[in-house]
């Protein structure tokens, strides 16, 4: 173990005592935190049992297909734990899991799955090119997730600086599950580089990330204290997106 260093200073951060009273929710002890977004380094199994409740958990745990010394397993005994804190979960299990994810996490049971059609998508699959990720949708019993939009939207990617990570999400697509699934407050136990949390940030939400590596956890950090991205500017994006499908 290695001398612990203080969270990243830059530009734009706030400091937990010029914050509102109610966040960091309790149960947070945050390496960085603004007014929008928290982050915990930390193992998401030591830390869930002591967070407040969340409206949704978003989540993109590692796959088990060894693109890092980290990613030697799908793990799931995080989940119950999670499902304890929320009313409904956003899984990305990547296409190789979904077989194996549950049909019940603790009271959340399966109810649909979103697919962000990536356009472009050129990741390897099993018998071609990989063009889509899912989102298995998990809620409790009563609790709806119906919105007056689709399960299925097309996105390019590859148009946006690539964080520094072996596998991160691309922003549009976090950005569109953020959007779809309903919610303010937002927990991710694999917080990664951070994408979940900085699509909630500009899209007006809330959202805590825990994270193992600390490394990934000051790279998160530097991503949060940027100025918020144009959402307008996003959302014809997506427009313009389909439009190229269709035609």
């Amino acid at each position: 173990m290695g001398e612990e260093r203080p969270a990243p200073t830059a530009p734009g951060i706030v400091t937990t005592d010029a914050l509102p009273g109610s966040w960091p929710p309790a149960g947070i002890k945050p390496y960085y935190c603004d007014g929008s977004v928290c982050i915990v380094h930390g193992d998401c199994r030591e830390i869930l049992p002591s967070l407040s409740p969340v409206d949704l958990v978003l989540t993109d745990p590692p796959y088990g297909v060894n693109k890092a010394e980290w990613d030697h397993s799908f793990p799931t005994e995080w989940m119950h734990a999670a499902a304890r804190l929320a009313p409904a979960m956003g899984l990305m299990p990547g296409i190789w899991n979904i077989t194996r994810c549950p049909h019940r996490i603790g009271d959340l049971t399966y109810v649909w799955t979103l697919a962000a059609h990536l356009v472009n998508g050129m990741a390897r699959g099993a018998i071609g090119f990989g063009n889509w990720i899912p989102c298995l949708v998990y809620t409790r019993e009563g609790h709806s997730m119906f919105v007056k939009d689709g399960d299925c939207r097309s996105i390019v990617i590859g148009d946006s600086v690539k964080p520094d990570h072996p596998s991160p999400k691309p922003y549009r697509v976090m950005l569109w599950f953020v959007r779809r699934l309903p919610g303010t407050l937002i927990l991710d136990p694999f917080m990664g580089s951070g994408t979940t949390l900085r699509a909630a940030k500009d899209h007006g939400k809330k959202a805590i990330g825990i994270e193992i590596e600390e490394s990934y956890c000051e790279l998160a950090a530097l991503r949060m204290a940027q100025e918020v991205l144009p959402l307008e500017i996003e959302e014809e994006a997506v427009v313009e997106e389909q439009e190229f499908v269709l035609a």
